[in-house]
């Protein structure tokens, strides 16, 4: 047996293997004594049917297990011996079963990770957020709590609706010339004013009508709005306010302590503090690693597999469709060219791939795998916090070969992780609640 490595690319790899006769013949004979293990036929004893009998009998399966596991050993030893680390589904060229006395050639082609001259990445520096909390923290959150338990109650007054009602309302829309749109069309829409949920030019319109009034005004639409009909358009919309309802906030008291699950006030406020503390030191944990990749990648340039990179841009296509459909929008392929669109999926896909490419190979020098128990606790993890099934969870992943992409992205988080263990960690002054919400 012989085998050539041929660099297709620096990220795609050639196989070439090449089986004499006799390599052949002597595959298709330990096929045979493998069948003729446990087999049984009519005048014979268990195991001891004769191989001229057993390939005669089942000649097409001996051969097809033949080249099936001759050529899954020859790859696997082929690619320790190489060094290679398939990334990508092996493709092979000649997908016939081996025949007696008959040399068998074949190519296999599959992506690895890129060879990559890895700048220092040992006891770099790096600033990191402390995670102090302060008394404006803790009431931003204990607001967050009021305003989830707000109950609505329904306006009486003779007013308008104001920021912070939440109204119903009936709308429908024309052009500028008076054609109706069906699209612009809506019965009992609820809209909570004031925090951005419609366009302002909308909100500005319901903000003008009474309960029972009908209003007409211009909406104007923005350039970049996703459903592309009404990009950039102006429509003339009617409304009508069907009621109003504005929210009531408890009291801050040991009663609403307890509603939220805290024996006493006291015990509410010191549990806000240590979840707001832990939620600072993840941040700037995160935002610190952050900026040692980034550091880290500005110094390299590398190529990214096509086989990742095909997979992610199907995924960034696949899901900014089902955010659309979510919107109640169609799919943007109506309204934008195919190859527009994924030309915008790749720059996403790179943003994110990059990074994740670079650790991996980090990763591969370094010698850290991931095993079977760290995929599937990471599923677990996932499942309980979307409070999902975990065995559907799992087999739905394992079924849809997400469990690869989800293998890679484990071994790139621990290979930051080892860079930001050999980092020098510099503390600096903590920032508020909000800004690190904006930074995740």
């Amino acid at each position: 047996m012989e085998f050539v490595v041929e660099n297709l690319s620096p990220t795609r790899k050639k196989i070439a293997f090449t089986l004499t006769a006799d390599d052949v013949n002597a595959a298709i004979n330990t096929a045979v004594k493998g069948f003729q293990k446990d087999l049984s036929l009519p005048g014979f004893r268990k195991g001891k049917v004769p191989a001229s009998v057993v390939e005669k009998r089942f000649g097409e399966d001996v051969y097809a297990r033949a080249t099936q596991d001759e050529i899954n050993g020859l790859l696997q030893k082929t690619l320790k011996e190489s060094g290679l680390t398939p990334v990508s589904s092996m493709e092979m060229d000649n997908h016939d079963a081996f025949a007696r006395d008959t040399e068998f050639k074949c190519n296999v082609t599959f992506d690895v990770l890129p060879e990559i001259e890895f700048p220092n990445y040992e006891g770099l520096e790096v600033d990191q957020a402390k995670a102090d909390v302060s008394d404006d923290d803790v009431n931003e959150i204990i607001e967050n709590l009021r305003g989830r338990m707000a109950e609505l109650t329904e306006v009486t007054e003779d007013r308008l609706p104001q920021d912070g009602d939440t109204v119903d309302v009936d709308y429908s829309g024309t052009d500028e010339e008076g054609n109706k749109i069906d699209d612009v069309q809506g019965e009992n829409f609820g809209v909570a004013l004031g925090q951005g949920q419609a366009l302002p030019d909308f909100e500005a319109l319901v903000k003008t009508a009474k309960v029972g009034e009908e209003k007409t005004g211009p909406v104007n639409f923005p350039a970049d709005y996703p459903h592309k009909p009404l990009a950039g358009k102006t429509v003339i919309f009617t409304i009508k306010v069907n009621k109003i309802q504005t929210s009531q906030k408890p009291e801050v008291n040991e009663e609403f302590a307890q509603k939220v699950g805290q024996e006493s006030l006291e015990k509410m406020k010191a549990s806000i503090v240590e979840h707001v503390s832990a939620t600072k030191a993840q941040a700037a944990r995160s935002e610190a690693m952050k900026k040692l990749i980034d550091g880290l990648l500005e110094k390299v340039s590398f190529e990214i597999p096509d086989s990742m990179l095909n997979a992610r841009v199907e995924r960034v296509v696949q899901e900014q469709a089902m955010k659309l459909q979510r919107m109640g929008i169609d799919d943007l392929r109506k309204d934008q060219a195919q190859e527009e669109k994924r030309e915008e999926a790749k720059k996403e896909a790179l943003e994110t791939l990059r990074p994740q490419v670079f650790l991996m190979a980090l990763a591969q020098k370094e010698n850290i795998t991931v095993n079977d128990q760290e995929v599937e606790m990471a599923i677990y993890g996932m499942a309980m916090r979307a409070q999902q099934d975990y065995k559907k969870v799992s087999e739905a992943y394992h079924k849809s070969g997400l469990i690869y992409e989800l293998r890679d992205r484990i071994l790139a988080d621990k290979a930051l992780e080892m860079v930001y263990s050999k980092a020098k960690i510099n503390e600096v002054p903590a920032v508020s609640l909000s800004e690190t919400k904006n930074a995740d």
